[in-house]
């Protein structure tokens, strides 16, 4: 297969991806990142993880993390709670 077939096909499969995340971003008012965290969340025990576990799951950085859990929570989706040596 020729390679700029390849790249013209991979550039559509995002532009693809891209409206389908604004439409639920409109629809929805979560990004594709914060529905793939609550799915983890629902899939997990107790409907409890780990800042890390997500980290790790999404495979993004903690900040970038920690920016979806602050959304998440700040529109009523998550409840974050502290382990008792956090600060």
């Amino acid at each position: 297969m020729d390679t700029t077939l390849i790249l013209m096909n991979i550039r559509r499969i995002v532009r693809s991806i891209h409206i389908e995340s604004k439409q639920i971003q409109k629809l929805y008012g979560v990004s594709i990142p914060q529905v793939l965290c609550l799915d983890y969340l629902n899939r997990s025990k107790d409907f409890t993880v780990s800042q890390k576990d997500l980290k790790n799951y999404l495979n993004l950085n903690a900040s970038t993390v920690s920016g979806i859990v602050q959304r998440l929570e700040a529109k009523g989706m998550i409840a974050k709670i502290s382990k008792g040596g956090d600060k």
